[in-house]
């Protein structure tokens, strides 16, 4: 993408999120970055408490459980989804490798990109808030 589409589409996500967030009551607006490299997402995430990577390969649900139970409130979340096709083997290996990144299952069917990270949002939702 361009510099000049790459600041178009940034500033609609930017509007998109805003409105989202207003509709939806919320006391902090996300900020839109511009997308980044996996390696430049790896490095980011770093910062953040606890990343969650749904995989299709994962073990089943109850450790999808266990891990989102480990969740503390107020913790930073990141969650990493996939492309169309999912994480290719040697994206799926430094994941791995990392402390704070979690393999999660999403259930037994493959989720489209769009959804997986919707699915990803209502387990959380479901668990953290009160």
């Amino acid at each position: 993408m361009d510099a000049k589409k790459a600041q178009s589409k940034g500033k609609r996500w930017q509007a998109i999120a805003e409105s989202a967030a207003k509709q939806s009551k919320r006391t902090i607006i996300p900020q839109i970055r511009q997308p980044l490299s996996f390696q430049e997402a790896l490095q980011e995430s770093l910062k953040l408490d606890v990343v969650l990577v749904p995989y299709e390969n994962e073990r089943g649900m109850d450790a999808t459980r266990e891990i989102i139970h480990g969740i503390k409130r107020g913790q930073s979340i990141g969650i990493f989804i996939g492309p169309e096709g999912g994480f290719a083997p040697e994206e799926i290996a430094q994941v791995t490798k990392r402390e704070a990144m979690y393999k999660i299952s999403l259930g037994r069917r493959i989720l489209r990109t769009e959804t997986a990270g919707l699915a990803t949002l209502a387990m959380l939702v479901y668990e953290l808030d009160d």
